[in-house]
């Protein structure tokens, strides 16, 4: 019997699009679910800041979704993967997966992605769109960094599986991405096509490997990068390419799930194609479902109406033959199929947040490492008097909450959280803090630094869809001025990754250097307390 035997060409093609909305109300979205079956939904914190809200609205969704006659549940997928995540700070969001790959145990990761399933399934979500299986070749990329496990295959693959195998036990299903790889480029797909020069037996012992780890541990769906590799495909970014997709990842790696278009609207796609072209040449070159297609960037009220157009485009394009319903229905077949066989697990009563946020407290401190500390500044000595700098002013917050609610949804900033410890366990007395532009001024005067004061320098980086966090041009004049005359007793507190230490022209002045990997409020609090206990040194990677 053909399930799909009573669907509409309208309902059969709604199922291709996971959308996003506006706002918290469900009815927004109430003609697109009934009337065009539309397979699934994309939320962020813009539509759910509370497991309450979260509730609420993953209900209303699904209610209207199962009362069409076919039935099938809508994918409700959330960005919820460490440094970027949702419900924050309600939430547990972990370290991140830099933080985590940094510790060495899969078995913290597998934890940690359980809890991310658990809490998703509580809040009636249903996917995790996680883990990225992206491996840091680059050291300056704006948008991936700590959402990565590490730099080399063999550590990024094997906290992948161990992420989807966690995500799995919690009761959700997961999405590897940006496939085949987004960490050679420096570029950001939210803004431009990167491009990617690298052969493709190179990417397949590489890049892919992740990939390839994640399909061995039966990850549900695979997410597409919007990059050019012109050694597969010289015209088209993966999402687009046929070689890619149905070449490299469903014929050499045998991947059976559904593969979904990292966002549609990202301006790699909306500044080369036309909405209609896009979703076209992504579907003719193996994409399931199509991702944002239209998306609410500027809330606009006409938003149903654009993805309403956009279903009627893809219904002519299939009546006059451009894409076959043989071929759709191949498509809509394999969606329904997975959907009833992974998106139907029971949300779970109650979930124990106290275990959690203590897992995520160790998981924390265990990534934390001295990388150097050649002048024996740590432990601090008791009583030790510190200057705490930041080196972030309070104008470079500013774009560190995304008005879509995309990314890491932290609206306390990393120094403050890394403060409010300090002072728990550090006499207060022995301490003060200097903001940005205090800390220039003030290190500009000859001899205005006390004898037996100690450096202690925060560094924060957050990636952010589109754009980049501000604080970079503050934190490097800072430093530089602190390097070039207090670098033997200056602490750099790394809450990012390590990869800036590369960069900086007095890194090699042999400043001591504390890296948590992560910008995380947990991160924050684990730097504190290992810079007053900490381990031994650990060699540079």
């Amino acid at each position: 019997m053909n399930p799909l035997a009573d669907w509409t060409l309208e309902q059969k093609v709604g199922q291709l699009f996971i959308l996003a909305f506006p706002g918290k109300d469900a009815n927004a979205i109430r003609p697109l679910v009934e009337r065009y079956n539309i397979g699934g939904c994309y939320l962020s914190q813009d539509n759910a800041a509370t497991f309450d809200e979260a509730r609420r609205l993953c209900a209303d969704i699904q209610a209207m979704a199962l009362a069409r006659p076919s039935g099938v549940p809508a994918l409700l997928g959330v960005d919820q993967e460490g440094a970027w995540g949702v419900l924050v700070p309600e939430s547990t969001t972990g370290p991140g997966n830099l933080a985590l790959g940094k510790t060495g145990d899969t078995g913290l990761t597998r934890a940690m992605y359980e809890i991310f399933g658990r809490e998703m399934r509580f809040a009636g979500f249903n996917c995790v769109l996680g883990p990225c299986a992206d491996i840091n070749f680059s050291t300056r990329s704006p948008i991936i960094d700590t959402r990565a496990f590490g730099e080399t295959p063999d550590e990024v693959a094997a906290h992948v599986a161990a992420a989807v195998q966690g995500a799995h036990r919690g009761g959700i299903a997961a999405c590897a991405k940006h496939f085949p790889g987004h960490g050679r480029t420096d570029g950001d797909t939210h803004r431009e096509i990167p491009v990617v020069a690298n052969p493709l037996a190179q990417l397949l012992a590489q890049d892919i490997r992740p990939f390839a780890a994640a399909i061995d541990a039966g990850v549900d769906l695979i997410m597409t990068a919007h990059i050019r590799y012109p050694q597969v495909d010289a015209e088209h970014p993966a999402t687009l390419s046929p070689a890619m997709l149905k070449g490299v990842l469903r014929e050499t790696l045998g991947f059976q799930g559904i593969v979904i278009s990292d966002s549609m609207n990202m301006g790699a796609i909306r500044r080369n194609y036309t909405p209609v072209e896009a979703s076209l040449r992504a579907l003719r070159a193996g994409i399931d479902m199509i991702m944002l297609s239209e998306e609410h960037y500027d809330h606009s009220a006409s938003y149903v109406e654009r993805q309403i157009e956009m279903i009627e485009a893809i219904v002519q394009a299939v009546r006059r033959g451009a894409f076959t319903e043989e071929e759709l229905d191949a498509i809509v077949g394999r969606i329904v199929a997975f959907k009833q066989a992974r998106l139907t697990v029971p949300r779970p009563p109650s979930v124990d947040f106290a275990a959690h946020r203590a897992l995520e407290a160790r998981a924390a401190e265990r990534a934390v490492l001295v990388r150097t500390d050649v002048h024996g500044l740590l432990p601090l000595k008791p009583g030790q008097r510190l200057v705490v700098v930041q080196t972030v002013t309070d104008a470079d917050y500013r774009n560190l909450m995304n008005v879509r609610g995309i990314g890491p949804n932290q609206a306390v900033p990393a120094f403050s959280c890394f403060v409010d410890e300090l002072s728990r366990i550090w006499p207060r007395a022995a301490w003060r803090t200097l903001g940005a532009q205090e800390a220039i001024a003030e290190f500009s005067r000859e001899g205005s630094m006390p004898d037996g004061e100690v450096i202690v320098a925060v560094t924060e980086n957050y990636p952010l869809p589109g754009e980049d966090f501000q604080g970079a041009a503050s934190q490097r004049q800072v430093l530089d001025l602190i390097f070039s005359r207090l670098a033997g007793r200056t602490v750099v507190v790394g809450l990012r990754s390590a990869y800036d230490a590369v960069h900086w022209p007095a890194a090699a002045c042999g400043a001591t250097h504390l890296a948590a990997y992560s910008s995380r409020e947990c991160s924050a609090r684990a730097a504190a307390r290992i810079l007053c206990a900490p381990r031994p040194a650990a060699p540079l990677s």
